[in-house]
């Protein structure tokens, strides 16, 4: 038993919200993986119809590609959402502290977390208890009611309808090439390898627009299987969480360490530790000069002007020479061809070849 039940005058005030919501929203996060709560919401998703968004290390709990899911219409539910089911996530800046303007005012917040960390108030209550005994229990609650959301009503259809145009923007850019390489033509490369592979890989993302852009572009269907700078943005947390992946999984599952070459700079000896251990893990540097791309002249208006930026880095440094000499493979791509043919080339050789079992595909020149 999952334990940890909820209150039952907290429960039937959270159903009775539910129930008379007219636009009601889903929002899980980590703390819902971690429970391994994710059978129980996905039946509450297909039973009831509510729409949902997931945190970025909630992703996949809930597939990302589900029908229901409002992720490329996030800021429209946010704005409209009046009654907001949170499961296992805090409102931290992650979720905008649950506060206007990004939110509606007069949404209320059911805070489903295994201890309340924000007092009591009219726009948020709590249940506290275990993620997987509070959402059966709601669902069942529910279900006694027959309450589902109309999946042909005016909620799910303006945010059904703002996800197809949103999806449709996301698609031009993606099919856009452009060289010197940008952030969409890199991404769909990588979207089209990881598509291919027989198993979903695990996700270890960090860094500034590499990370952003990612949570968006990389659909997950499998919890627990994304890892990125998390509540405090800590950057140096990627190779490792990428390494601990890889010795839970084992060579049967590829991980994917995506990350910007600031991101990486913070921990990136631990390669060293990943040849040594011939560790399944394919590590991808996006390398745009620095922190969003930062502009290498000094600042006139500093005091040391001749010198350059702190969020600069030398221009096109050569992280696959870093990888080979750490006793990885180390690839350079400046072009999606390049970047295809490296990926598709440790593909090949990293399940043959355990003495080099580190894959490396770095995105060379300037990602914009």
């Amino acid at each position: 038993s999952a334990g940890l039940t909820p209150d039952p005058t907290a429960l039937a005030s959270a159903l009775a919200l539910l129930q008379e919501a007219k636009k009601p929203l889903l929002v899980f996060g980590k703390g819902a993986a971690y429970a391994r709560a994710e059978d129980e919401l996905r039946a509450l998703v297909a039973g009831t119809g509510i729409p949902f968004l997931a945190t970025p290390m909630g992703k996949g709990v809930v597939e990302d590609d589900h029908p229901l899911s409002a992720a490329a219409a996030r800021s429209l539910v946010l704005k409209e959402a009046d009654v907001v089911l949170v499961v296992g996530a805090r409102l931290n800046w992650i979720l905008h502290y649950g506060e206007p303007p990004r939110w509606n005012p007069q949404a209320t917040f059911i805070l489903v977390d295994v201890v309340q960390d924000l007092p009591e108030s009219e726009r948020r209550r709590h249940l506290t208890g275990h993620a997987k005994t509070i959402v059966s229990a709601l669902y069942k609650g529910l279900g006694a009611t027959n309450w589902k959301v109309d999946a042909g009503g005016e909620w799910v259809g303006a945010i059904q309808a703002k996800v197809a145009k949103n999806s449709q923007s996301m698609a031009s850019k993606l099919a856009k090439v452009k060289v010197p390489l940008d952030y969409h033509t890199t991404y769909a490369v990588i979207l089209k390898a990881i598509a291919a592979l027989p198993t979903p890989p695990v996700i270890v993302s960090e860094g500034a627009n590499t990370m952003d852009i990612g949570r968006s572009l990389l659909n997950m269907t499998t919890p627990r299987a994304r890892l990125d700078a998390g509540t405090w943005g800590t950057m140096g947390v990627g190779l490792g969480y990428a390494i601990g992946a890889a010795a839970v999984h084992g060579p049967e599952r590829c991980v994917f360490a995506i990350e910007g070459d600031s991101a990486f700079g913070f921990s990136g000896m631990e390669v060293e530790t990943m040849a040594r251990y011939k560790l399944k893990i394919i590590v991808l540097v996006f390398n745009n000069n620095g922190i969003y791309g930062g502009k290498f002249e000094g600042d006139p208006g500093t005091a040391f002007p001749e010198d350059p930026t702190p969020t600069a880095f030398t221009p096109d440094l050569r992280y696959d020479l870093v990888a080979i000499g750490l006793g990885a493979r180390g690839l350079s791509a400046a072009t999606p061809e390049e970047l295809e043919a490296a990926l598709a080339q440790v593909g090949r050789q990293g399940g043959r070849d355990k003495r080099k079992s580190v894959q490396w595909a770095v995105s060379q020149n300037r990602v914009n």
